[in-house]
């Protein structure tokens, strides 16, 4: 019986090389780990009858949070769901002394928020581009902005920079700007009541209502209630809002990008109050002060970077570095080009503009990753694994064929094809759409960033 080949020990120069790879991929995997994803934070209410002091204690120190300016009690005025002809109005929080000050004093505020849980309507969900409606998966009722106002404002208390320095920091260069100043604007999306015992919403990734939304931010009025904790995951980190123990007096807000999961865990008691914003990415206003620039060179990564990049003969001939993006992104939008980079979130801003400000060139390009299906002859679309170009050496290895676009494009239709293997239609049609150097990929792809990029149809002689 014949031996198997052993199979050759890698040189010493790929050892080395792989070496510094994986340096690199410990550094960029450490800024993704560091990078934050969330914010959030609390607001006191002015002349509360209940004071805080031992609940404040007992917050978690686990996610970024910071304490605004006090506010108001917050007042809701909508509509009655059965005599649109009466304005009604609820202050909260309950216990505080303008509850009682409406103009319907004769009822009691507790009633009050009743009456607004009867008003709500169930709240739905999408999937896809369809509304769905599952009690089991989300149980809870809601107010569409043309149904109720609000004295409270997020940007009245300073959330919305808050938000803005945490999640769309200004990143430039001390003599570049990589960007014009990216500005966020809030849009009220819907007031939703999770009423005890069973008000739930399971696991999920929020809609984006916009190519140029990049987050969403949750206020929590002040309601007593208790479960209701927000758990918001990305790239397997998790942050939770406990927010029952201070429900009954404070303003409790959580901010977080569009592509996070997220759930809400089940509402034992009580009434969980809250408003929901849809944020986007804008231009600075004409005359608006900028904040101060983060130069990209306080980040570890700037250093670590630059020891690899100075390292005597890695990659001395050039080469191309190919790095998975961290969030996900609308890439596949006819207006790509013009979102990204500006849009970028996370680690993955922090990694253009360090690599940026060392003299890198940095594309943001769509990645094709499918089964080869058949033996197509795929001349013409490697990926650069020959073995012959010196310039390239392979670190990652992927069991799916791998494509890369030469730029960012809307989806496009590739045309009919009869009895052709997918594999086939898709180089047939990429052939001319892609980026040809050779790539040494340094990191693996985050799971559930895809999108539809092309359509074809596809005929033969069995269904």
């Amino acid at each position: 019986m014949p031996k198997k080949a052993k199979k050759s020990a890698p040189s010493l120069s790929k050892t080395a090389f792989n070496k510094v790879c994986r340096q690199l991929e410990e550094c960029i995997v450490g800024e993704h780990a560091s990078a934050a994803f969330v914010c959030g934070g609390t607001i006191a209410i002015i002349n509360t009858n209940t004071a805080s002091h031992e609940a404040s204690a007992k917050i978690s120190k686990s996610k970024s949070k910071s304490t605004l300016k006090p506010s108001k009690p917050v007042t809701i005025f909508w509509t009655a769901k059965n005599d649109d002809s009466k304005a009604s109005k609820l202050v909260l929080p309950l216990g505080n002394s303008s509850s009682s000050s409406s103009t319907d004093a004769t009822t009691p505020a507790v009633d009050r928020l009743s009456q607004l849980v009867d008003d709500c309507e169930p709240a739905g969900f999408g999937k896809g581009q369809e509304a769905v409606m599952n009690l089991e998966y989300r149980k809870a009722g809601k107010l569409d902005p043309e149904q109720f106002a609000t004295t409270f404002h997020p940007a009245d208390f300073g959330i919305i920079e808050n938000i803005e320095q945490v999640l769309v920091p200004n990143l430039n260069e001390a003599n570049e700007a990589l960007f014009t100043f990216r500005r966020v604007e809030a849009e009220l999306y819907k007031l939703n009541i999770y009423s005890g015992p069973s008000g739930l919403f399971k696991k999920h990734v929020d809609t984006p209502r916009s190519k140029t939304q990049i987050g969403s931010l949750v206020v929590c009025l002040p309601s007593s209630f208790e479960g209701g904790n927000l758990i918001i995951e990305h790239d397997g980190k998790e942050a939770d809002f406990d927010w029952q123990v201070q429900s009954a007096d404070t303003i409790q807000w959580a901010a977080f990008y569009s592509d996070c999961e997220h759930e809400i865990k089940t509402i034992t008691q009580g009434e969980r109050v809250t408003l929901t914003y849809n944020l986007y990415i804008a231009d600075a206003l004409s005359g608006a002060s900028i904040p101060s620039s983060i130069d990209p060179n306080v980040f570890p990564l700037h250093g670590e970077l630059k020891t690899i990049l100075s390292m005597p003969g890695f990659m001395k001939s050039g080469g191309v570095f190919g790095i998975f993006c961290s969030h996900a992104y609308p890439h596949t939008s006819k207006n790509a080009s013009a979102l990204l980079p500006s849009c970028l979130k996370g680690s993955d801003l922090v990694l253009y503009a360090v690599m940026h400000s060392l003299g890198m060139k940095v594309d943001v390009l769509p990645v094709l990753m499918y089964e080869n299906d058949d033996d197509y002859n795929r001349e013409g679309l490697s990926d650069g694994s020959s073995d012959e170009d010196t310039s390239y050496s392979t670190y990652k290895s992927f069991d799916k064929e791998v494509l890369v676009g030469d730029q960012l494009r809307g989806e496009f239709y590739a045309g009919d094809f009869y009895d052709d293997s997918s594999s086939k239609i898709i180089q047939e049609s990429c052939e001319r759409r892609v980026y040809k150097k050779p790539i040494t990929w340094i990191t693996t792809p985050t799971n559930g960033n895809e999108k539809i990029a092309m359509i074809y149809g596809s005929y033969g002689n069995e269904p």
